[in-house]
């Protein structure tokens, strides 16, 4: 009987927490909270946002997975609040939220850009092989016809949202991918097809096509080797724009969708999950938190003087 067995058979907190990778660091003893010294003489305050917060203290030091959900959840709040002063707005959704996000930092990027770029150039590169992944995967189900819903939903959010990813995905790394991968469904599951003698090279289109995604969410120009008999390059360059769309629809959305709607085990539960998985949640954490400042900030909730503060956290990112 395997650990998750016994753990189901008979559940104890403590041999929980003894199969959960973990990190010798406990990043809640140097966070800089998000805290402004001005609402201690305000009638209001982010009460709801506050509560958010205070669950993803509470599950930090073990659980930065569910940190990270819980953060979520605050950055949900302050665009839900967002959207209901917006009149032209019938009803409120996530969707539209996140889009909210985004433009607030693109309106005043000049000031945000310099806050987000030490935490954007941390950002692990397990993340962009987990975007690279599901991309890879939702452009074979669509060539190969299968039915769209084995894809992740955030296969289709993105390249709607980023068209030059479509064409990397024909052109290259997508095309490459389809050539070892054949995806069928077997039993109500997605087989992809890829047999052990293409698995290396499975894995090294993932790894190569993370990397392009990496330089280009940095806002760097890369050149792709095109998937055809001449060997053929072209480059490619995200917009700004592009760039926050990367990031808050392609690692953070996603990651929360992922999570939350239960489409993969629980990821610190996982029996994938290693160390690197607990680093790259605790670094996601700290991103969504920088950005719920920073919304928050745009939104007159905020004062300069504390998200001054709270800007240093990117020295916490593992």
């Amino acid at each position: 009987m395997d650990a998750i067995l016994r753990l189901a058979k008979k559940y104890s907190k403590k041999k929980h927490t003894d199969i959960l990778p973990c990190c010798d660091v406990n990043i809640l003893e140097n966070l800089h909270f998000l805290y402004d010294e001005d609402w201690e003489n305000q009638s209001t305050y982010p009460y709801e946002i506050l509560t958010y917060l205070f669950d993803c203290y509470y599950v930090l030091p073990q659980r930065p997975d569910l940190a990270s959900l819980f953060c979520w959840q605050a950055i949900n709040h302050s665009y839900y609040v967002q959207q209901l002063g917006i009149q032209a707005i019938g009803m409120c959704n996530d969707t539209k939220g996140v889009e909210l996000v985004r433009e607030a930092i693109i309106s005043d990027w000049n000031k945000y850009e310099p806050i987000l770029t030490p935490y954007l150039e941390k950002i692990p590169m397990k993340a962009f092989r987990y975007v690279a992944a599901y991309l890879l995967k939702g452009y074979a189900i669509e060539q190969r016809g299968v039915a769209e819903k084995y894809a992740a939903s955030s296969y289709k959010t993105l390249i709607k949202r980023i068209s030059i990813l479509t064409d990397i995905m024909k052109d290259s790394y997508g095309k490459a991918y389809c050539k070892i991968a054949n995806p069928t469904i077997v039993n109500n599951e997605l087989n992809l097809g890829i047999g052990n003698a293409d698995e290396g090279q499975s894995r090294n289109i993932t790894h190569s096509f993370a990397e392009k995604l990496q330089k280009l969410m940095l806002g760097e120009e890369v050149e792709i080797t095109l998937c055809d008999a001449q060997g053929a390059t072209q480059k490619y360059k995200f917009t700004d724009t592009e760039r926050m769309t990367f990031v808050l629809f392609g690692i953070l959305y996603a990651s929360r969708c992922n999570n939350f709607h239960g489409n993969v085990a629980a990821r610190m539960n996982s029996i994938r999950a290693d160390k690197k998985t607990f680093r790259m949640y605790t670094d996601i954490f700290l991103l969504e938190y920088i950005v719920l400042v920073i919304h928050m900030n745009s939104q007159g909730n905020l004062s300069d003087t504390a998200i001054d503060k709270v800007k240093d956290n990117a020295n916490l990112m593992i």
